[in-house]
């Protein structure tokens, strides 16, 4: 299957079919591999099913001196009409065709015995006839002048020709005149079914590097992948991809005939401009570099670009023919020439010293080490990890190398995906280099054990070990000894056992006093924010405010997820998306997935569900490919949450058995708790309070906060409500009261909003008063789930009191907000309690106003006060006066005895609507 190319495939059929308007030549053009034979091919097919004769021949490179050489190719099978010739064009074609000895004809005369002849065959069997060329620019030039002299002067025959040619060949045919076509990469989306279509297992990941290397040329797509293959798991120098020997063959064919100098001075120029960013000029900035690469512009290797004016490579696949045809040697010395150029530019001149050492150098191995960090810091992740692997490789003693292999293998892990690869790489380490329990090997191999197997037990063992012995070397590995400690951290957050923590804390404060700004953050508001997430409120909002300026994944996906049980992602949802972009075009793909389901999180609690639906498709797709199968435990909570919320028990039972299955044999009880609040979700929707409660309470016991129980904040309305609707009225005062005692009113708005509505839940007697606080709250209207959730439980509070006026304000507000999220269970809810109270189907309203709004507006427009309505529908004054402001704003008008009209107005609209 041609994919996009379907304009292409619409043109070769109207011109085969004769309904091009006249035209009998059409040449098409683009770069080698963009798909030209493939269309000849796809044209020859529907010649034939229209019933044409199809005459092909495909030109060659060795034959391009041999005069007539392609012509004999294309009408062999036409030999037999060259006897009904007459003489001079019978003798011209008996020797072009190598029937007859003799001199070869003239141009001209080759040209008008080659237009006999076709006509001869076309008058004796009467069918059209297709001629097919492909690759003219290597078409010897008395075939070329032959054919075009012949086709001049078939115009309204059935003879037409179809031609292929490289772009900018200056072939014989493109400059005479005929119609011409280009044939364009494919597009993005054609790219990608093309690979789906070819090779259905690759993971995305790689799909998109291959997009991005290939730039849409088919054949680079069908062929990378095989060279890919070979190249896994070394640190390449660039993003360069390796070559095919066919894709090199294509791409360095113009390289061939360019002088020495210009191809010395374009391995320059890929060797030190690729990595950084430099323009071609900025890399030859002489007079006399600049002019050894014309040879290269005239060539097509390099063109100008029109929007920047800058040169630039025309294809990037030329970079890697140029190096691979290098020798060793040529890039050694290339890269020594640019180490010592880059004497101001340490991270620059040190990857240059690293790729023309031939010999383990420590020296040359600190550096890269040290470029290996700022790369990280940068954000640069493939190419940090790929640093630290060459510093490796140059590391002359074993401890070094074992360290420094383990580091990359780590970061391979945290970063880019290569948590399957973790494994592999840690068996090269030296025994001598990895003996004293290294802590770079324990954090590689406890990392790798966290994200894959989830073996808790066995990663907190090696790392609580590792780290016992670096007490006097701490200083020596700062940065290996942070990650060890953030990974501890992640391992007691999954593990959810109390017993644990010990162990880590005093870790964190015997081997590193003063954590890092992240660890200082998550240790505080991530594993215990109930406990001491209060005491790091200031610095979260800072670094989250610094994040604007952040290109570091790493930093962005840690403070994020410091900030995640506090209700402050949705403040850095755009560094978040700079982390999946990143991780989507081959950068840090392992952090995309952490910030794929951070975004997930913030999408639930606001009520985004169909994005949180999306997002956390892309992360467990991810996370399947790439082997990450505790990581996707987050995105497994997130789509049984919605499941649950919306009532699709199927999706609930799948999602809950799943992650219970993996979480129990691991002691993995944070997804235990995943499973739990899934579970206590879907049986309040449908009123099972006991169920619910039973959940909820497998999570945390009512009337406490466990220390390290994060999860427990995102319970508390849940174990309240489950436990006072299912008579259990002293554990859910003993639980709303623990939540006041505990403070988290102080940690987000949401939080406050939900504790006060947990104590309105618990106390009947003043819930009137409490649920008006919550709701009242600003800044609250984002969570929308929660506070529906809010509005149903006064609803039927007041309907219990028999308040039903009220209570159908705010069942009605509750119902029109499940009905947007289609939570069908929580709308049944709120349906069932408004019959209740007298409503029997929902009333009109205008579109424009909330069931609460348009109470309000009713009651304005029926002359009464803002105390008035108040006292009626039991809310503040201040309240009723927010309202009836949006009210104004929605229905065009500035004062209250305006609203009558405006009210009619809409009905009437409405009444139209519903007609």
């Amino acid at each position: 299957m041609l994919f996009g190319r379907e304009v292409e495939i619409e043109l070769l059929s109207s011109f085969v079919a004769d309904a091009c308007g006249g035209d009998n030549v059409l040449v098409l053009t683009g770069e080698p591999g963009v798909g030209k034979t493939a269309l000849l091919n796809a044209a020859v097919e529907v010649a034939s099913w229209h019933g044409a004769r199809v005459l092909r021949a495909a030109a060659l490179e060795f034959e391009a001196e041999l005069q007539f050489g392609a012509l004999n190719q294309l009408l062999q099978p036409t030999v037999e009409f060259i006897d009904r010739l007459e003489d001079p064009h019978r003798d011209a074609m008996r020797v072009v065709m190598g029937l007859a000895a003799g001199t070869l004809p003239s141009q001209l005369l080759a040209g008008a015995a080659t237009l006999a002849l076709l006509r001869a065959r076309a008058a004796a069997e009467g069918s059209p006839v297709l001629l097919v060329v492909d690759d003219v620019q290597w078409l010897d030039l008395s075939s070329s002048m032959a054919l075009i002299y012949a086709l001049r002067r078939l115009t309204g025959a059935s003879t037409r020709l179809l031609a292929a040619v490289r772009t900018d060949a200056g072939d014989a045919f493109t400059r005479s005149g005929f119609r011409v076509h280009e044939v364009a990469p494919l597009d993005d989306r054609s790219a990608e079914e093309l690979l789906v279509s070819a090779f259905p297992a690759m993971p995305v990941r790689a799909r998109g590097r291959l997009r991005a290397d290939a730039r849409g040329n088919p054949l680079a797509l069908l062929e990378l992948p095989a060279a890919l293959e070979t190249e896994r798991g070394s640190a390449r120098l660039f993003d360069l991809p390796p070559l095919t020997r066919r894709l090199q063959e294509m791409f360095a064919d113009r390289l061939e005939h360019l002088p020495d100098e210009t191809r010395r001075m374009l391995l320059f120029v890929v060797l030190s401009g690729t990595e950084n960013g430099m323009a071609l000029e900025d890399c030859a900035p002489t007079p006399e570099g600049r002019s050894a690469l014309q040879p290269a512009e005239r060539a097509g290797i390099v063109r100008t670009n029109p929007r920047t004016g800058r040169l630039e490579f025309r294809h990037p696949l030329i970079r890697s023919a140029l190096v691979e045809s290098s020798t060793s040697d040529e890039r050694r010395t290339a890269h020594r020439i640019l180490a010592d150029a880059f004497t101001r530019s340490p991270q620059r001149r040190a990857w240059h010293l690293g790729q023309a050492a031939t010999t383990p150098n420590e020296e040359v191995a600190g550096l890269l080490e040290t470029v290996s960090q700022q790369m990280l810091r940068d954000g640069d992740s493939v190419r940090a990890t790929a640093t630290m692997l060459r510093a490796a490789e140059l590391s002359p003693a074993d401890t070094d190398r074992a360290r420094r292999t383990a580091r990359a293998a780590y970061l391979g892990s945290l970063l880019t995906g290569e948590v399957s690869g973790t494994g592999r790489l840690l068996r090269t380490v030296p025994e001598s280099g990895a003996r004293g329990r290294s802590l770079a090997v324990a954090l590689a191999a406890a990392f790798q054990l966290l994200n894959t197997e989830g073996d808790v037990a066995t990663a907190s063992r090696l790392l609580l070990a590792a780290l016992q012995s670096t007490d006097d070397t701490r200083h020596d590995d700062p940065d290996t000894v942070v990650e060890a400690l953030h990974t501890l951290l992640y391992i007691g957050f999954y593990s959810g056992r109390q017993e644990l923590w010990p162990d880590i804390r005093n870790a964190l404060d015997r081997v590193l006093p003063d954590p890092s700004d992240t660890l200082s953050l998550l240790g505080g508001s991530f594993v215990d924010p109930v406990h001491t997430g209060a005491k790091v409120l200031a610095e979260l909002d800072t670094a989250m405010d610094d994040l604007r300026f952040s290109s570091d994944p790493v930093r962005i996906v840690r403070v994020a997820t410091a900030g995640a049980y506090l209700d402050r992602i949705g403040r850095i949802r755009e560094p978040l998306q700079r982390v999946i972009d990143d991780g989507h075009d081959g950068g840090a793909v392992a952090k995309a997935i952490d910030a794929l389901f951070l975004l997930g999180i913030d999408d639930f609690f606001t009520g985004a569900w169909d994005h949180l639906i999306e997002v956390t498709t892309d992360g467990l797709r991810l996370c399947d490919e790439l082997g990450y199968l505790t990581t996707a435990g987050p995105g497994k909570f997130l789509r049984g949450m919605v499941a649950a919320a919306r009532g699709d028990e199927a999706v609930v039972e799948q999602l809950a058995e799943q992650l219970l299955m993996w979480a129990a044999p691991r002691n993995l009880l944070t997804l235990a708790h995943y499973s739990s609040h899934i579970r206590c979700l879907h049986a309040l929707g449908n009123s099972a309070f006991t169920d619910a409660y039973r959940h909820a309470a497998a999570v945390n016991p009512p009337g406490t906060f466990v220390p390290h129980n994060p999860h427990a904040l995102w319970l508390v309305l849940d174990l309240t409500e489950a436990a006072a609707r299912g008579g259990r009225t002293v554990d859910a005062r003993a639980h709303a009261r623990a939540a006041k005692a505990a403070g988290l009113e102080e940690l987000s708005p949401r939080l406050t909003m939900v504790t006060t509505a947990a104590l309105a839940v618990a106390h009947p007697d003043d819930s009137g008063s409490l649920f008006e606080e919550a709701l009242a709250l600003p800044g609250t209207e984002r969570w929308t789930f929660d506070r529906a959730r809010i509005e149903l439980l006064y609803g039927e509070q007041l309907r219990r009191e028999r308040a039903n006026a009220a209570a159908r304000v705010h069942l009605g507000t509750a119902a029109e907000i499940f009905t947007e999220l289609r939570a069908a269970p929580w709308l049944r809810r709120a349906h069932a309690e408004l019959r209740a109270a007298g409503e029997a189907a929902p009333s009109v309203r205008s579109a424009a106003l909330t069931a609460r709004e348009q109470a309000v507006v009713e009651l304005a427009a029926a002359g009464m006060t803002n105390k008035q309505i108040g006292e009626q529908l039991f809310l503040s004054a201040r309240t009723v006066s927010t309202h009836l402001h949006r009210a104004f704003h929605k229905l065009g008008v500035t004062r209250r005895s305006a609203l009558r009209d405006a009210l009619q107005r809409a009905a009437g609209s409405d009444d139209q609507v519903s007609g």
